[in-house]
This record gives structure tokens, sequence and C-alpha cells, in this order.
């Protein structure tokens, strides 16, 4: 028994170096990390600015609830797009070039090439989410000069962590998805289409917002926020533990459709 156990260990060692190497060398994924980064940095320091700037100005256009500690947090809505980006092309790609069949032909389990994948996902995610969000709160807030906050103010430490946790959870969501429907474009378009147009339709509807609030988008960034939006009865451990269980779902959905149909 230890013997096929140490076999399946050398074997899924061996195909999570091979999904490494395939990553980086893939041109597109590489510029999706790069801009998620920079994009997200230079947001939060523009933000940070410009709300800096009409707090002090006191032009009433900053919320009387304003809350720093929540502000520095506001950049991880958009850094998710790089992030379910990458998760989608980590995959898709082989599926459109025929590519994934050289994949399976090399590691015929496709549950240890899934597998692979979403560590390769795991590995490549969690230090840029951490990468990002620690930079870009702190950016934010020497941006906004005496209206930011501390790094010791309540709330900052566990919401960096929770966003780092955030961002890799959705961008195995992302990769889960496009596991399932084998297309750039429509796991991108169901994803974006999903966070730009229905989470936030269902915020407008009074029937679904207590519904709206077990969202995977809604869920993850309630886990930041310390301020008056802050959703006490869910809570930042809940929150993230309901993002947790869509991705385990998405996941587990991926992995049947990628047994269940001819490649």
């Amino acid at each position: 028994m230890s013997v096929q156990r140490a076999a399946r260990r050398r074997a899924l060692l061996a195909a999570i170096r091979a999904e490494w190497t395939k990553v980086c060398t893939l041109r597109s994924t590489l510029a999706v990390l790069v801009a998620t980064f920079v994009v997200s940095t230079g947001l939060a320091l523009v933000s940070g600015l410009s709300v800096g700037r009409a707090l002090d100005a006191d032009n009433g256009r900053v919320r009387p609830d304003f809350n720093p500690v929540d502000s520095g947090f506001d950049i991880v809505w958009y850094t998710q797009l790089g992030l379910v980006a990458f998760g989608v092309l980590l995959i898709t790609g082989e599926f459109s070039s025929g590519m994934i069949r050289m994949s399976l032909a090399a590691v015929p389990r496709h549950g240890l090439l899934y597998l692979a994948k979403a560590a390769v996902c795991v590995t490549v995610a969690l230090p840029l989410a951490a990468a990002t969000v620690v930079p870009a709160w702190l950016l934010d807030q020497v941006a906004l000069g005496a209206h930011g906050a501390s790094p010791g103010e309540p709330g900052v430490v566990r919401g960096m962590v929770l966003g780092t946790v955030y961002l890799t959870l959705i961008a195995l969501l992302g990769f889960g998805v496009a596991t399932a429907v084998r297309s750039t474009g429509c796991a991108l378009g169901a994803i974006y289409v999903f966070l730009f147009a229905l989470s936030p339709l269902t915020q407008a509807v009074p029937v679904l917002k207590d519904v709206a609030r077990y969202l995977p988008d809604r869920a993850g960034i309630q886990a930041l926020k310390v301020g008056a939006d802050a959703d006490p009865s869910l809570g930042p451990w809940g929150g993230i533990l309901v993002v947790a269980g869509w991705t385990a779902a998405v996941l587990l959905i991926g992995r049947l459709s990628l047994r269940g149909r001819e490649v």
C-alpha cells in the first residue's frame, strides 16, 4: 500500500511540474497576471488620491460613513476579474487547441490531471493575491493621507488574509467553470455577466436581497468589511466559508464534466 501511495505521489508531483512548465511558457496567462497586479495597485493609488482630495475639500462626494479600512479592500473586487481570467485560461487554451488530448496521453488519469492543474492554480493565485492585496491596501492608505488608517487598525490583517484566500478561491472557481464549459468566451462571459449584472441586480430586488448575501462575490467581499457595509449576520469567516462552498461545488462539476465527456 505504501508503495502505491508513493507512486501516486510521484505521479502527482510530475503532473504538477508539467503543468507549472506550461503556465510559465504561456504568454497570455503571464500577461494577465502582470496586468492584474499593475492595474489593481494603480487603481488603489488613484482611488486613494481621489477620495483623499474629496475629503480634504469636504465637498460631500464621500459617504458620511466612509471607512478607510474598507476603502483599502474595495480594490479586491477588481482584482478578482484578473484572477478569474487566469483560472479560465489555465485550461480553456488546451481545449481550443486540442492540447488536452496530449495532456491526457501523458497523464491518462483525468482526476490526476485535474488535481495537478488546480494545484498550479493555487500555487500561482495565492502569492499573487497576497502580493496585490497588501500593497494595494497600503497604497490606498498612503494616498488618503491624514484620512488613512494604519495597518494596526482592527480588521486590517484579517482582511488581508481573507482577501488573499477569497481571490485564490475565485480563481479556482473560474478554473472549475472553464473546465465545465470548455470555452474561454463562454466561461468569462458567464462569470463577468454574473459579477456585473446578475449579482448587482439581486441587490435591487427586495425579495432576493436576503438570498443575495450568499452569492460567492457578495459573501467574499463582505468577509473583508469592517465598517457600516459589513454584514454582522454572516461575519467574515462565515462569508469566506460560503465562497469555499461555492468553489468546492463548481470544482466538483468541472471534475465530473472532464470525466464524463470525450475530449
